[in-house]
């Protein structure tokens, strides 16, 4: 299966959100001020607002397709936790314990996360559940740390039970029971596909992404941006992006390893620099001589002299 049909925008709940907001004639920014400005818009709990407006598959991605094919409940939160971090700018935690587990949001500071954010965190966790799984899978408990308002109808329906408020930490809680509760129509022959991409791309995130797709395309003859994604499962814009803020480029880093390829093959004396501009992919031998003065400030003869290199010249 090819993972570039598989990606989707770096995050596509912030996506969602974003749309949402333009729906209430509220600009968007970091979700914090988009939670500002939905409230200035007029809607008091932006977080649950947008929770029942999304659809249910705005997780998107490989995280949606291989949460909701997961065996059960449990499977499902323990997918959460593992591939959120590719899209997500909080972290789901989960914490097990004999009889249930709690989950939490906590933001990149490492602080606990927005209080609109964990709102609609947890609103669009019960009804992907329930939608997926029934009723009696949604939490048993909900804690916030808001203040308790005057009206908690909103809170209620979103929840489908009584939400304990002031509380110190936000917690969704599920039973063990409800961890236990199967998901019908998931299919386990999807979610063992897509497992393979998401891991990977979990795997390059430990590193910069110039090192990983430098990794890629280090023994390719021909690297292209295409082939590159796919190999880190991600789609080609999602890689052009995470490569930009890094400060760098797909074809900056194509043509770093171009230049430390030709230093390397002109100190081989047995090559001839239309043999070198082959095996680097350029057109013709003056379009290597070019780039080449363009690294070096010399021609690919005038290196070889300067470095002692002596056999085949050309160039």
């Amino acid at each position: 299966m090819d993972a570039v049909h598989l990606s989707s925008p770096a995050d596509p709940v912030a996506g969602h959100l974003a749309r949402f907001a333009a729906l209430h004639g509220a600009p968007v920014s970091s979700p914090e001020a988009t939670w500002e400005a939905l409230r200035a818009a007029g809607l008091d709990r932006p977080g649950l607002a947008f929770a029942a407006w999304a659809e249910v598959t705005v997780l998107g991605g490989l995280v949606g397709p291989i949460a909701v094919n997961s065996p059960d409940i449990g499977a499902l939160l323990d997918d959460l936790e593992r591939f959120h971090p590719m899209f997500g700018r909080e972290q789901i935690l989960l914490a097990r314990r004999p009889h249930e587990v709690s989950l939490s949001l906590r933001a990149p500071s490492g602080l606990p996360a927005d209080p609109d954010t964990v709102e609609a965190c947890f609103a669009l966790l019960c009804r992907i559940v329930c939608s997926i799984a029934g009723g009696e899978a949604r939490p048993s408990r909900v804690a916030l740390r808001r203040a308790r308002p005057d009206d908690v109808g909103d809170y209620d329906r979103a929840f489908a039970r009584q939400v304990a408020f002031g509380q110190p930490a936000d917690v969704c809680v599920f039973t063990s029971e409800s961890l236990r509760t199967l998901i019908p129509d998931a299919d386990a022959v999807v979610r063992s596909m897509l497992r393979p991409y998401a891991e990977r791309r979990i795997a390059h995130q430990q590193v910069p992404w110039a090192t990983a797709v430098t990794r890629v395309i280090q023994d390719a003859s021909a690297p292209s941006l295409v082939a590159a994604a796919r190999a880190l499962a991600v789609s080609p814009r999602t890689l052009q992006a995470r490569l930009a803020q890094e400060g760098t480029s797909f074809a900056a880093l194509v043509d770093g390893l171009r230049r430390e390829r030709a230093l390397a093959l002109l100190s081989q004396p047995d090559l001839a620099v239309t043999a070198i501009a082959a095996r680097l992919g350029f057109s013709t031998p003056s379009a290597l001589t070019r780039a080449f003065r363009r690294w070096t400030g010399m021609a690919p003869s005038d290196y070889r002299r300067e470095a002692g290199v002596h056999g085949t010249s050309g160039g």
